[in-house]
């Protein structure tokens, strides 16, 4: 190939203009091990001022060296700090835990944890390591694991043994992070409060001047009673237990423990919480003369059931209607009990289920029955949600209005003629019932449930039936809206039209 002038000049022009300064780049398609730095131009590495500085920067910590080894005069070991040492020590994550010790070598592996001293670290990263590997490492290694004499000034539950065998502890390192388990300033408050129970006085034991027996009297009992969930309800008492294995605010609590028997337990046929009780009744406590008021028996069936008064609650507060009598809890809960048999446990029983007696003073749409034969009435008890009347009258106009047999205004004392359905709204709204291309703007009762309510006929139209191809609404409005109203095109009819 000849080269002339002129193609010289085409290619020395563009290097020109992108002229770079050679720079010392690591080369990473050799790897890690095998990595090396060398002088070149690289626009997608790091770029270092020399071999050495790259070495450093871009193969710190490389165990193989092979990058020093390219330099001139290569150091005997990887130059990552001055003596290759740091003012830390750091666990060695990079050997098995039971072969593993500290070090101070440098760089700094990320995210390790560091210590002032190769002791504090064998304490932090190694407490129990059974081969002793990283203590052995000490330039005057201990002979057992560091556990600080005295411990901490503290002690703590053994939670690594089992419960019958463990006591409390003080020793260091601590095998828990803070808050991750109670400490207690003595011993003694530690075996209470975490081994209260413990039959087997493992921990009072290995205390250095034991007490006879394990803390389940009264030195080890909280001051109040609680239902013990832990055993099913039939097998269940009440506790005083430490340590309380609930958080405060969990369970109920009572001053006493026949109070929590009364409270926890009322209705226990076993009787097992009262049986725990120095003194123990002979049936279950349900206080002389009950409440000072009654409520429905939910756990008989309807037709069998009446009101109580009975102690303990079987419900929390709120849960049931609550009634100042038993007539009136009667009247209230099982009005329409056919059976009779709630007021059948009154004192002195009506001879009759009080259904009509003594009736709400408003009226609702009795909804049990069929539309046809619908009505309204005043029975309690009121059903949730239902629409109410202040008077018969009005009940059967807003529920039954398009009632065409008229049976709701028949129940009346001095029933009309005819059914109140001529009576009209003050407002309109679209008669849903007809197609669209015959739909037109009402004002009977009742409103439809949901439907959208104008103030005129003509707006109604408007907003609904604005494309009718008949003008069927309009039309209804007035019959010589425009000549498509029915008999608007009969000469004479409307006047105002002219019609083809």
């Amino acid at each position: 190939m000849n080269l002339t002038p002129a193609s010289i000049l085409l290619v020395v022009l563009p290097l020109a203009a992108h002229a770079q300064t050679a720079q010392w780049h690591p080369t990473y398609s050799a790897g890690w091990a095998g990595g090396y730095c060398r002088l070149t131009i690289d626009d997608n590495s790091p770029a270092y001022p020399s071999q050495l500085a790259c070495c450093k920067g871009a193969y710190s910590g490389q165990t193989s060296g092979y990058c020093l080894s390219q330099l001139p005069a290569p150091p005997t070991t990887s130059p990552t700090t001055e003596g290759n040492l740091l003012a830390v020590w750091y666990p060695d994550y990079d050997t098995d835990w039971p072969d593993a010790g500290c070090k101070n070598e440098g760089p700094l592996p990320n995210g390790r944890p560091t210590y002032a001293s190769e002791l504090a670290c064998c304490k932090g990263a190694y407490a129990g390591q059974m081969s002793g590997k990283c203590l052995s490492q000490l330039p005057s290694p201990p002979t057992t694991s560091p556990t600080a004499e005295g411990g901490v000034d503290f002690f703590y539950p053994d939670y690594e043994t089992t419960w019958a065998d463990a006591g409390c502890k003080n020793d260091l390192p601590l095998p828990f992070t803070p808050g991750g388990r109670p400490t207690y300033p003595s011993m003694l408050e530690c075996c209470k409060g975490a081994y209260g129970g413990q039959a087997s006085g493992a921990c009072l034991s290995q205390m250095d001047n034991p007490p006879t027996s394990s803390p389940t009297t009264s030195d080890y009992e909280v001051d109040f009673w609680y239902p013990d969930y832990e055993t099913s309800w039939a097998d269940a008492g009440c506790k005083n237990d430490r340590p309380i294995p609930y958080k405060r605010g969990g369970r109920p609590e009572y001053a006493t423990q026949l109070e929590c028997c009364k409270g926890a337990y009322g209705g226990q046929t076993s009787g097992t919480c009262l049986s725990q009780l120095e003194s123990p009744p002979t049936t279950s406590p349900t206080p002389e003369g009950g409440a000072d008021f009654y409520y429905p028996d939910y756990d008989t069936a309807w037709s069998d059931a009446y009101c109580i008064n009975t102690l303990p609650l079987p419900f929390s507060a709120g849960s049931r209607p609550t009634y100042g009598t038993m007539l009136e809890c009667c009247k209230g809960a099982y009005a329409g009990q056919v059976s009779g048999k709630c007021l059948s446990m009154l004192d002195s029983p009506p001879t009759m289920s009080p259904t009509t007696a003594g009736g709400l003073d408003v009226w609702y749409a009795d909804y049990t029955k069929q539309y046809a034969v619908g009505e309204c009435i005043n029975d309690r008890p009121l059903p949730i949600g239902r629409v109410t009347y202040t008077t018969q009258l009005a009940c059967c106009k807003g529920q039954y209005g398009a009632q065409s047999s008229g049976y709701c205004l028949s129940q009346l004392a001095s029933p009309p003629t005819t059914s109140p359905t001529t009576e009209v709204l003050n407002v309109y709204y679209p008669d849903r019932t007809k197609d669209y291309a015959d739909g037109v703007c009402t004002n009977d009762r009742p409103v439809p449930s949901g439907a959208t309510t104008y103030t005129s006929q003509t707006t109604c139209c408007s907003a609904n039936y604005s494309s009718q191809q008949d003008s069927t609404c309009f039309c209804d409005i007035d019959s010589c809206y425009n000549c498509k109203c029915a008999g608007a095109a009969v000469p004479g009819a409307c006047p105002s039209l002219v019609c083809s």
